[in-house]
Order: structure tokens, then sequence, then C-alpha cells
């Protein structure tokens, strides 16, 4: 395929849990995907759009790939570098921008290419709401040449307090083209263990300029608000519902983020809940 440009892509989320008590929700929303090393450049098309600074919408570099002053290019070249594999020639990030200084990613894509256009493998960056991050490296298994990549792993990151970390996920990551979607599975655990959950986004793209990214905000205000106050309004659906919650546990080594407050009291009381039922 032809290496992507910057776009937006609109579509929908869509969250299902199969047992033990079945949920399902699904939003239309928008994201964007961005060239990593032409942030700045496209802050000089975009005049409410900024790198590094306060505007409308923006894009700061400290919220991806772990803390630090280093640009998300050499952050996640440094996370790649710890796990034996050369940095990318160009390398495209799927995300919620800042609206008015707030973001919440729940999941950030990054796609690698090489100079041929070749999508070589991906990463998905995980977000909770107690402030921690991790990331996971996407890569086909071996003998794999299909466009689309498919990487099955242990879970390793708390994400639901309504799931607990005895589980196993596979990544279905199609490359960024008219369409993406980017789906994860996740399995009980055993031999046996079936799914109990799935989780998407699925989007069609259009270009990022001016005018669609205007649009976006007109017809999806206060996005990454909105994602937040999803995931709280579903948790409050699972209590009601006596899903049975876990502890938190301690972020794994190699985490992105540890130290991070939770993002509400919400989440907080939940953690707490987590805890008191698990230690009853």
């Amino acid at each position: 395929m032809n290496l992507p440009v910057p776009a937006l892509y609109t579509g929908v989320v869509r969250h299902e849990r199969f047992t033990p008590k079945p949920h399902r929700f699904q939003y239309r929303v928008y994201e964007v995907l961005v060239d990593v090393d032409d942030l700045d450049g496209l802050a000089g098309r975009i005049p409410f759009f900024s790198h590094g600074r306060p505007n409308v919408t923006s894009l700061d570099d400290r919220d991806y790939m772990g803390k630090g002053d280093g640009s998300i290019r050499a952050k996640v070249n440094c996370w790649l570098d710890g796990r034996g594999v050369a940095p990318p020639e160009r390398l495209f990030l799927l995300t919620h921008l800042r609206v008015f200084g707030y973001a919440f990613n729940p999941v950030n894509y990054y796609y690698a290419f090489d100079g041929d256009g070749h999508f070589d493998f991906a990463i998905a960056e995980i977000n909770n709401t107690f402030g921690e991050g991790y990331a996971y490296l996407l890569e086909r298994p071996p003998g794999d040449d299909s466009e689309t990549i498919r990487a099955r792993f242990p879970k390793m990151f708390h994400i639901s307090p309504f799931i607990g970390m005895d589980t196993t996920y596979t990544f279905t990551v199609t490359p960024p083209d008219e369409s993406l979607r980017a789906h994860v599975d996740e399995f009980a655990p055993g031999p046996g263990g079936g799914k109990f959950f799935e989780a998407f986004f699925a989007g069609r793209r259009s270009p990022l300029t001016s005018r669609s990214l205007a649009g976006a905000l007109l017809r999806h205000p206060m996005m990454p608000m909105r994602v937040m106050a999803w995931i709280h309004l579903h948790a409050l659906f699972l209590l009601l519902k006596r899903v049975p919650s876990f502890a938190k546990p301690a972020p794994p080594a190699g985490a992105l983020y540890t130290e991070g407050a939770p993002r509400s009291p919400f989440a907080r009381s939940i953690r707490h809940v987590g805890k008191a039922r698990n230690t009853s």
C-alpha cells in the first residue's frame, strides 16, 4: 500500500461483554491519524491545532509513551530499542486530540512503515483511568505476510475493575487506508477459554484539514471529556448489574506511567469497591 497521510477517521467505538452479565454500548466518534515527524507542519496548516502548546485542539508529547520532555518519535524509538526492534522509517499515530487542554485516550495506535510503504508493525498504547499506561508491540507471526496484523498476548496491564488479569488478548489491526479497524478480543483463562469481551474502533477516512476538523468538533463536541464520561457511566451500569469487580494490581514492569493519580473521584471509588469485594 502507499504510505498514509494525515487523516480524520470518523466511525464507531463498540464494547461488548458476554459474561457474566451481557452489556454492550456503541458510540460515534472521530480520531485523527498524524505523522509524528510532521506535527509542527500540521499545526502550521490548521490554525486551531497546536503541537505542544494550548489551542482549541492540541497534541502534547507528554501524553504519549511515558513521561519526559522528549518527542513522541524519540520515546517510541527508545521503547523499541529496549525490545530489539529497529525504528521505522515512518510512524503514524491514531489518537484523540486534546480539546481545550483536556485529553484521555483509552488506547493509542502507532503504525510503523518502511520507506516502501509496507506496514511493518503496530504499537497499542493503553491508558487506564488510574493514570497508568502500558504498551504492547503488535507484530505478525513468522511467515504471515498479510496486510492485517493479528497478535495474541497474555494480559499484562489492568484496565477495568470488572475484568481480572488472568486473561488473553487478541489484537487485530488493519493498516490506515480508506478505512481502518482496530479490534481487541479478550479470552477467559485456560486452553478452552472462550471470548467474553470485545472492543473495536472502525472508521472511514477523510482529509485532515481545518474544515474537516472543525466539522468533527461541531458534530462531536468535547470528545475526550465524553469518552471519560462514557467510561464512568458504563462502570455505573456494571455496578448496578452486580458484575464482580477485581482489586487493581500494581502496574507491571515496563509500564509507561505508574504514578498518576486516578483521573476522577469516581475512578478512585471504583478502585476501593474492587478492593473491598476482593478482600471480603
